[in-house]
């Protein structure tokens, strides 16, 4: 197979702690030709560009603005690449295999119609934190999206894809799945690849129009939605320990679901669907008495041994928290500027 050369695109703020490895990762992979890798940048003011500047791969520095706004970063980085095909990996994304590469770009070669490719898992290696373990092994950074059945990625408790789509084909490399309209998973980061000139057919007008998830959506109204989820891994460095996660998704809230909601095309929670409704409910009752959390917990166990699996009831109460808290704040600022 005659593999094309590649774009990779990472946005990047303030993202020392992980980046070094992440492009160390895509350096050390056997692919013939990348021809950049566009630094979309928000302003880092830690080593992130010290670091960028001396990986010795094709590195493009580019100043995305939006600093408090990365899928604005990620529209930039879209807009500006070069190749067809385009990487999206985050800066916490460790590539897992030399091979990483080609075996996200062979779907794309192989089946016309399928226009992005992404991992079947996330990793979770035993020399990782016991949070980034742990959410490697549910295949979601939310348990909420895991109970709302919208994973991006299968859980260690499953064998077999079980998650939203349409199987079309299997083979021993990749799944082929078919998306229908209003029943999308959270995919289109860490670690995507994607057709550009697919993927700039949705409502692109400017940067901010950009939502990883969104524009699958926008895409898959026009008839592309067509993925291979590939039997492989990602590794994704989201969280050392229990406060960078929790205020990792409080500022993810914000941004998502309460700033960006007026523009979503794609929820992770609607209210206006009963399914979402009665599911996320479910979550709640879940997380106040601990007991179905813990009987996942146990069924993830017997299917891969690590005692990871068991922080799960505890970040379910923890999230519920933080998301009632946020979600209360917000409707008082609300409140409050109508009656101002």
């Amino acid at each position: 197979m005659r593999f094309p050369p590649v774009s990779i695109i990472i946005v990047t703020l303030n993202s020392a702690r992980t980046l070094k490895e992440c492009l160390n990762r895509i350096n050390k992979q056997n692919y013939p030709k990348i021809s950049e890798v566009l630094i979309v940048d928000g302003g880092s003011t830690d080593k992130t560009l010290e670091i960028a500047h001396k990986s010795k791969l094709p590195v493009k520095i580019v100043n995305g603005g939006y600093r408090d706004n990365q899928e604005a970063r990620r529209g930039v980085g879209i807009k500006m690449a070069k190749s067809e095909i385009c990487f999206l990996i985050d800066s916490d994304n460790y590539l897992v295999g030399n091979n990483w590469l080609r075996s996200m770009v062979e779907p794309l070669m192989e089946d016309p119609k399928i226009i992005a490719t992404q991992t079947l898992r996330y990793s979770a290696p035993k020399d990782s934190s016991l949070f980034n373990r742990y959410f490697g092994l549910l295949g979601a950074a939310d348990p909420v999206a895991y109970y709302l059945k919208k994973s991006d990625r299968l859980s260690f408790a499953f064998d077999k894809w079980n998650l939203l789509g349409k199987i079309i084909d299997e083979n021993k490399r990749y799944y082929t799945i078919e998306f229908s309209q209003g029943k999308y998973p959270a995919v289109g980061c860490n670690g995507i690849a994607l057709k550009r000139s697919i993927i700039l057919k949705a409502n692109l007008k400017n940067p901010e129009d950009y939502i990883h998830t969104d524009v699958f959506v926008d895409i898959g109204k026009l008839g592309f939605a067509r993925f291979g989820i590939v039997k492989n891994e990602v590794f994704h460095n989201t969280a050392e320990n229990i406060t960078s996660f929790f205020g990792k998704r409080r500022r993810y809230m914000k941004l998502f679901h309460q700033r960006l909601n007026a523009n979503r095309r794609h929820l992770t929670f609607d209210p206006k669907n009963p399914s979402d409704i009665l599911h996320l409910v479910l979550f709640v009752i879940f997380a106040l008495t601990f007991i179905e959390p813990f009987i996942e917990s146990l069924r993830g166990y017997i299917k891969k041994r690590d005692i990871a699996w068991f922080i799960h009831p505890l970040v379910c109460f923890g999230i519920m928290l933080i998301y009632a808290q946020t979600t209360i704040n917000n409707f008082i600022i609300n409140v409050w500027k109508n009656i101002k």
